[in-house]
């Protein structure tokens, strides 16, 4: 037990716990729910390493109001060594354009854990990825200077419905196990709720309820005799639900004995609150639909004086011939297909029983739709065609109204893209 106590402290998760001490977020936030660093008892040393990529559209934009700060489980400031810059809680980054800065912690010291917030203050532009940070981070386990284990770090994500797999096998030690943490990012008590699925889709075991207390960070193995208390020797293979009254974070980590030691694997849960694949959406005359998000830019139209879709995979451009004529024009390698009209009376109708399968059994071509002021395809409200993505998806679009005023006519779609 108290092997498997270490583990979790060193191991599981310092995900970030939203106290009152924790700093305001700012618009571009990205956190870092765990960061490990320096050296057991054992000999095992840990380092966590950051990658930020500036990915602007503008070849000649650097990034100089970008810092990554560093905190403690309860939201203080963790002062940390690092590699390069020194040692502190917030190192500040110039990233020129398209350029890579590695940050890295130096592993020395008694092991700690905390957590980091990627903080980018650029101002916005009308290039949508103009003064955009990326980051990845990974921890190494080093047993001296020879690297035995790797562990990648998600971006931590709020939910209040996810899943994620669960192995567990305790007939021999020293056991394969999963993990969790789960944060209440709310300043009051949270409701949380736990289902276990076995791989035949049965429930395995009784519903587990957790009260989180305020901004508290609940902690262990789905086996342990705090959560479900299953037997010593249980071999289980299936999921586990999460379902919660306000929003958390989660993140599970899996546990695989080898012969040099322990194995780690932090897993990314499936959010089943981000999962909604339809959507209405206005698309306005000469401008552009992305169809795999889907998202219709409002700064680039056909009429702006840079190419308006060189940054972005646009698949459909709504583009205007003259007052009267216009047209969908495929775009970047997407194709169309026209499907007919459906005049849906129900939330339920021939429309929606569209299948994936009928789409994939249609012709699509790179010919432009008609919407001219005399094309029965902006006449009858109800007009449906498929795209094929330029990304390879299919999505069934439909013309909910047309919106006629004095310079042409928009488009009220409806749109389902299987994702």
């Amino acid at each position: 037990m108290f092997q498997r106590q270490i583990r979790i402290v060193v191991s599981l998760l310092a995900i970030l716990v939203f106290l009152q001490a924790a700093p305001a977020w700012a618009h571009g936030d990205k956190v870092i729910p765990q960061v490990v660093d320096g050296a057991q008892s054992d000999g095992l040393r840990y380092i966590t390493k950051f990658d930020l990529t500036n990915v602007s559209y503008s070849v000649n934009q650097p990034l100089t109001k970008v810092t990554l700060l560093f905190f403690k489980n309860d939201g203080t400031p963790w002062t940390i060594s690092t590699k390069d810059q020194g040692t502190t809680s917030a190192v500040p980054v110039t990233i020129s354009a398209t350029q890579s800065v590695r940050i890295e912690t130096t592993g020395t010291g008694t092991i700690s854990s905390g957590y980091a917030i990627l903080r980018n203050l650029e101002s916005t532009t009308y290039l949508p990825d103009d003064n955009t940070v990326t980051v990845t981070v990974y921890y190494e386990v080093l047993q001296g200077n020879n690297v035995v284990d790797t562990v990648s770090v998600p971006v931590g994500q709020p939910t209040v419905s996810c899943t994620f797999p669960v192995e567990i096998d305790t007939t021999q030690p020293p056991g394969l196990l999963t993990g969790f943490a789960i944060v209440n990012l709310i300043g009051a008590a949270n409701t949380v709720e736990i289902d276990l699925y076995s791989s035949d889709s049965t429930q395995f075991g009784q519903r587990l309820t957790l009260m989180v207390s305020s901004s508290s960070m609940t902690v262990g193995f789905l086996d342990g005799s705090q959560f479900f208390n299953l037997p010593a020797n249980t071999k289980f293979k299936g999921s586990a639900f999460v379902t919660s009254a306000a929003p958390v974070t989660v993140l599970p980590l899996l546990l695989t004995p080898t012969a040099t030691g322990p194995q780690y694997a932090t897993l990314v849960p499936a959010y089943l609150d981000a999962l909604r694949t339809n959507t209405l959406m206005y698309l306005e005359q000469g401008y552009a639909l992305d169809a795999d998000l889907p998202v219709v830019d409002y700064f680039h139209s056909e009429s702006t004086s840079i190419d308006a879709y060189d940054e972005g995979p646009w698949d459909v451009l709504f583009h205007m011939i003259s007052q009267t004529a216009r047209q969908l024009l495929p775009q970047n390698g997407a194709m169309v297909s026209t499907l007919g009209v459906y005049n849906g009376q129900s939330m339920i109708d021939q429309f929606d029983a569209i299948t994936l399968g009928d789409l994939l059994n249609k012709t699509y071509t790179i010919n432009p739709i008609d919407f001219s002021d005399n094309s029965p395809n902006l006449a009858q409200d109800g007009f449906a065609f498929a795209i094929k993505t330029n990304l390879g998806r299919y999505a069934k679009v439909r013309v909910r109204y047309v919106i006629s005023w004095t310079g042409g006519d928009d488009l009220v779609l409806e749109i389902y893209v299987y994702k």
